[in-house]
């Protein structure tokens, strides 16, 4: 061992101390900050990670950096495991993933795939695949996707998928979120991506509504085969809205044989939603089982940073010059989703040209209070506080102590989170707020958080009762 010590958390530590050199800030607080080390067996280090799908993306995206750190701090014979702990998409006990030095015997679906690949076609020409109508927007690429912590690893994913399609853990890939915080965005940049990259591959993006439309109008025609042999020669499939298939059984079942093709032959499958799998009542059970197996990343409503950078380019390339303050007003008050903010920006510029006024702070309050609800008092940390404590019933100076009991963590954390979202604040000011933890205390909270209310629905009620509280 490389590293003279047998304290798991000395080797984690040191390894931590060489990825924050070789990764890029955001990475490293999003990928390594939240692992918990486990043990340390001779040369094998055990880690435990939130999620199946984070064991998946580090696979993806980092095996190599975690290789070259493993050898430097135990040394050339190091592998790594990983506990992933159970998720909504993962199987309903912990499973261990060896990551490093490791061969495992192919599942029954991936032998199956096998099997199909043999038999498969010829990938396209060229010219077949850039004639292809991939009903892609040229506009929405990643270059004018802006990023934040809300939509940082739907991102990142996304950009992993694209380079490789079909051929990393991230696959199907399923989008959720509320309406207007990019997911329809985010496909068309995935499928520009993939265009520019594998120019051979056919990509096609369609919305879950013009996909039923074709199907009843193939139903009606008797051509249903053709429709389903179209799309299964698809390399890269972007189904958007797939809750619009909610109810629609003949719709469904056209999918699931779209879908299973595309799976069994390592396809690239993107879906989205406004709600994660688990969620989508009234669609197929065998089709919600293929979904929840997916990775499933959430795509939160815009925070503040990223709300203010979408204003300051929106302003830009209108060629207005609003000020600070008026950014300011709008960035606070217009949070619910993208749309929403942009539209705004348009009702206020549109009115000033109209009616021939100046923008200050004054008109803006004026345009803004006749386009969106405004909030009714500022929210900080402390009213949050006080809401959690009382939702959770527990007093406030425990939350700003060392208590590790169960419902106190539990509360410390709902605030951090909650605080997060709905405060300017910076994760280093709010753990200030919290007792003085630092800010990767703070971001291990908000992901905790984040994970419990996926699978835990009473968990989720009760966080969604905090916030009631908290608007009102």
């Amino acid at each position: 061992m490389n590293y003279h010590s047998t304290n798991v958390n000395d080797i984690w530590n040191a390894c931590l101390h060489i990825l924050q050199d070789i990764v890029d800030e955001r990475a490293y607080q999003t990928w390594f900050v939240p692992i918990v080390p486990v043990s340390i067996e001779g040369d094998t280090l055990t880690l435990q990670v939130p999620s199946q799908f984070f064991c998946e993306f580090l696979e993806g995206n980092f095996v190599e950096q975690l290789r070259t750190v493993l050898g430097r701090v135990i040394g050339p014979n190091a592998s790594l495991q990983y506990n992933a702990l159970v998720d909504n998409s993962s199987p309903k006990h912990p499973r261990t993933v060896t990551l490093a030095g490791c061969t495992q015997e192919g599942t029954t679906e991936q032998l199956e795939a096998d099997q199909m690949r043999q038999g498969m076609p010829h990938t396209a020409t060229h010219t077949e695949a850039q004639d292809f109508d991939t009903q892609l927007n040229s506009k929405l690429s990643f270059r004018n996707f802006y990023q934040s912590d809300c939509n940082y690893v739907a991102r990142s994913v996304a950009e992993a998928i694209a380079s490789s399609p079909g051929n990393t853990p991230m696959n199907p890939f399923f989008i959720y979120g509320p309406s207007g915080v990019g997911k329809t965005h985010l496909c068309h940049a995935l499928g520009l991506r993939v265009r520019e990259t594998h120019p051979r591959l056919k990509v096609l993006y369609v919305s879950s509504h013009l996909f039923e439309m074709q199907f009843t109008t193939a139903a009606r025609a008797g051509t249903i085969n053709d429709f389903i042999a179209f799309y299964q020669q698809v390399d890269v499939l972007i189904i958007d809205d797939i809750q619009w298939l909610i109810g629609k059984k003949k719709t469904q079942l056209a999918f699931f044989q779209v879908f299973n093709h595309l799976y069994m032959l390592s396809k690239q499958i993107v879906l989205t939603s406004d709600k994660p799998p688990v969620d989508l009542n009234g669609m197929e059970e065998r089709l919600v089982t293929r979904m929840a197996g997916a990775t499933c990343v959430k795509i939160e409503r815009p925070d503040l940073r990223l709300r203010r950078e979408i204003l300051q380019q929106r302003t830009i390339q209108s060629g207005v010059s609003l000020d600070e303050s008026v950014l300011n007003f709008i960035a606070e008050n217009v949070c619910d989703n993208v749309r929403e903010l942009e539209g705004t920006l348009v009702s206020l510029i549109t009115n000033s040209v109209v009616i021939g006024k100046e923008i200050d702070l004054s008109f803006a309050k004026r345009i803004v209070r006749q386009a969106v609800r405004l909030e009714k008092k500022e929210v900080t940390v402390e009213c949050i506080q006080q809401a959690v404590c009382k939702v959770f019933q527990v007093q406030a100076e425990q939350i700003k102590g060392k208590s590790r009991k169960q419902d106190i963590v539990q509360a410390r954390q709902v605030i951090m989170f909650l605080s997060k979202k709905y405060t300017g604040q910076s994760l280093s000011a709010i753990g200030e707020l919290m007792g003085g933890r630092n800010h990767a205390t703070v971001l291990h909270g908000c992901r905790c958080v984040t994970n419990e209310m996926e699978m835990n629905a009473s968990f989720r009620n009760t966080v969604e009762r905090a916030e009631q509280m908290i608007a009102h």
